[in-house]
């Protein structure tokens, strides 16, 4: 009966044991950051390994917060196999890949009062999940964060500059083969590229508060209304049959020029071969004359 109390004992003593291990051990993976937290306080950090993070400014963060809080909080940095206090403290876990906020396309006036149905996209890195965790806790509060920095950055930028600036990206004209006289051509300063890296780094700045790396915002489209869209068309198609019908005269000038020079041409060689016939008929007349006379 003893000895089989003691392995009764051994047997809950293992199984406890193996309890505890499995809830002082996790696993943080490669594409998961995380806090621990004891009693709602976060107390450690497992932050990515990513390029877009920065080490002093998390640690910086850091710092801040166990001023303010009291509480002392450990850095740690990439994925791997972890402790923490079982049954105190918990996990909770974080993306630690590049995100994709695909936002609604919005109707933005530009700097010259034409409205453009702009749809953009962003992608987006949690570089302080400490901070992350404390500001918006989630995916779904951070995409409405950055929903409303980004359309507001975009608006307000957009906004400072002409339709043609955030169309084209440079001022290099395509070889469509269809020569623009100089006076015709409209000409850019900035270009769609500049213009996005400025409300990039706008956004990116204003993210920093969530702990939050705005990588880029670029536009996917910028379409003018579609009642718009018919005028705009059959301004497109007038161009063109301008364009179209100047290269037909200059054609027919060509054409004409071509064809009385062809004429010219031909009518010089037809005198002039006329001209040495007679010559040499002449010339062979006489020679027969003297022939005969000499006979």
């Amino acid at each position: 009966m003893k000895v089989k109390t003691l392995g009764t004992g051994a047997g809950l003593a293992v199984l406890l044991l193996v309890i505890l291990l499995g809830s002082s051990l996790f696993v943080v993976s490669e594409a998961e950051q995380a806090v621990i937290t004891q009693f709602g306080r976060p107390v450690r950090v497992i932050a990515g390994e990513s390029p877009f993070s920065n080490a002093d400014e998390l640690r910086q963060s850091i710092a801040a917060y166990e001023q303010s809080s009291g509480t002392n909080v450990g850095l740690s940095f990439g994925a791997g196999l972890y402790f923490k206090v079982p049954f105190l403290q918990k996990v909770e876990y974080f993306e630690d890949r590049i995100l994709v906020f695909d936002s609604e396309p919005a109707t933005i006036m530009t700097g010259d009062q034409k409205r453009l149905i702009v749809d953009n996209f962003s992608r987006w890195y949690i570089v302080n999940p400490l901070l992350f965790r404390q500001t918006v806790e989630n995916i779904p509060t951070a995409l409405n964060r950055l929903d409303n920095i980004i359309r507001s950055d975009l608006r307000n930028t957009l906004g400072e500059n002409e339709f043609i600036e955030i169309i084209r990206g440079s001022d290099q004209m395509l070889d469509s083969g269809i020569e623009i006289p100089e006076q015709k051509r409209l000409h850019i300063k900035t270009g769609r590229t500049k213009i996005m890296e400025r409300v990039t780094q706008l956004a990116r700045e204003k993210a920093k508060q969530f702990g939050i790396y705005v990588i880029d915002v670029r536009i996917k489209r910028a379409d003018p209304p579609e009642q718009n869209m018919a005028a705009i068309y059959n301004n497109m198609t007038a161009e063109r049959s301008r364009i179209a019908q100047r290269y037909r005269a200059l054609g027919s000038r060509q054409a004409t020029y071509i064809k009385s020079e062809t004429d010219r041409k031909v009518k010089t060689i037809l005198a002039e071969a006329e001209r040495d016939a007679r010559v040499i008929k002449g010339n062979a007349d006489a020679e027969a004359a003297r022939t005969y006379a000499q006979g």
